[in-house]
């Protein structure tokens, strides 16, 4: 494959980053959730920290989506993605009380998604290195990629192997803070809030991570 330019090659990779939407989801990056919490947010939140649990069943419905989504990035997998999540809001139900509002109840939950996530892909490599018959070969290379249109069919296979490769050899480090801001969930303000390091360095992480991913598939 001759050289790619680095624009190319990087709109490549943010398209087949974009996790797809679930269908009939109208769901996109301003989301009025993203932000400082609605008055009607806040009240839900002031209710179940009173022990109203319908006021959290309908947190739990406002951000399922998201909480799904920040796993996903970890975990690679819709299913384990899922279940971090359900156990993730058990615990934020749990520690509710503890929850004081020096961050948004956004933030606070998906800073325990995110812990619940590493969990479990910690678990998951430690199985996956001791069955699989490749063990050079990691579970991420399923993170899910857009569908290739029609004109772009002959190519966007082994573009989206190449890529999700790619993917896989990254630090875990670039590798988290890549996905989380490719799934289109997040500023790059609130992945450093989630992830609890400095914003320039998420910047560069996710620079870094781009750049070397351009550099290997321009070879």
């Amino acid at each position: 494959m001759s050289p790619a330019s680095t624009p190319a090659v990087t709109g490549t990779v943010a398209e087949l980053l974009s996790f797809p939407l679930e269908p009939g989801s109208t769901h996109t990056a301003t989301s009025p959730y993203q932000g400082s919490e609605t008055p009607d947010v806040q009240a839900l939140i002031a209710l179940a920290r009173s022990g109203d649990q319908a006021a959290f069943g309908r947190l739990v419905d406002l951000y399922q989506r998201v909480a799904v989504r920040t796993a996903l990035a970890a975990v690679g997998r819709r299913e384990d993605a899922e279940d971090v999540a359900q156990e993730a809001f058990l615990m934020a139900w749990r520690k509710l009380g503890a929850f004081r509002g020096e961050a948004s109840f956004r933030t606070w939950l998906l800073t325990i998604v995110w812990r619940k996530a590493l969990d479990r892909r910690r678990t998951q490599l430690l199985w996956w290195r001791r069955t699989a018959p490749h063990p050079e070969t990691e579970p991420f290379e399923s993170i899910p990629g857009a569908a290739a249109t029609p004109e772009r069919e002959a190519v966007a296979r082994d573009s989206a192997r190449r890529v999700r490769q790619e993917i896989s050899n990254l630090s875990p480090t670039l590798r988290d803070t890549l996905l989380l801001a490719a799934s289109g969930e997040y500023t790059y303000e609130q992945i450093a809030e989630v992830l609890g390091v400095p914003l320039g360095t998420i910047k560069w992480r996710v620079s870094e991570a781009r750049r070397r991913i351009s550099e290997r598939l321009g070879r």
